[in-house]
């Protein structure tokens, strides 16, 4: 166990998708579905997360929190590939956006994030600086999340009207 992952299972793992690349594609569905002022329950595959609303997250930090988890994942998955023990291992994002437009209130800037910034704080056993520099180099080269906010992902809208 290394990072508290099975080391030798995730390197297997990676093999077996090098040998049919076809299990790398994914498709993804979950429902949004309004609870009542501005709360969501989200769901999928039995699971549930709740957005928006009194003491939850709001979709914009749910966005920034998704893109901070996925460079931890990044993180700590190719450090066990390498056998690179974490100690810690922290991620502090900022991301700026304004609400004009989506409240209605301006025709400008866009609601979207207007950019995001974020430290990686690392510390590990048995790895040299050069090292971490290249692990923590693989969140701007291998985070699906990461790359989805970097480029623009084509939206498909379709109404159904009950």
């Amino acid at each position: 166990m290394v990072n508290q992952m099975d080391a030798k299972a995730l390197q297997a793992e990676v093999q077996d998708l090098r040998e049919h690349p076809e299990q790398c594609r994914i498709d993804r569905t979950l429902v949004a579905e309004w609870v009542g002022g501005t709360r969501s329950r989200v769901a999928a595959s039995g699971r549930e997360l709740f957005v928006g609303g009194e003491g939850d997250f709001g979709a914009m930090s749910v966005a920034l929190a998704s893109f901070l988890a996925c460079e931890v994942d990044v993180i700590a998955t190719h450090a066990t590939l390498h056998g690179s023990e974490l100690e810690r291992l922290s991620i502090e994002g900022h991301g700026r956006f304004d609400i004009g437009r989506y409240m209605g209130a301006a025709k400008e800037p866009s609601s979207g994030f207007q950019g995001i910034a974020y430290t990686v704080k690392i510390k590990a056993k048995n790895v040299t600086p050069e090292q971490v520099k290249d692990l923590v180099h693989l969140c701007e080269t291998h985070s699906p999340v990461g790359d989805s906010l970097a480029r623009a992902v084509p939206l498909e809208l379709k109404l159904e009207i009950e």
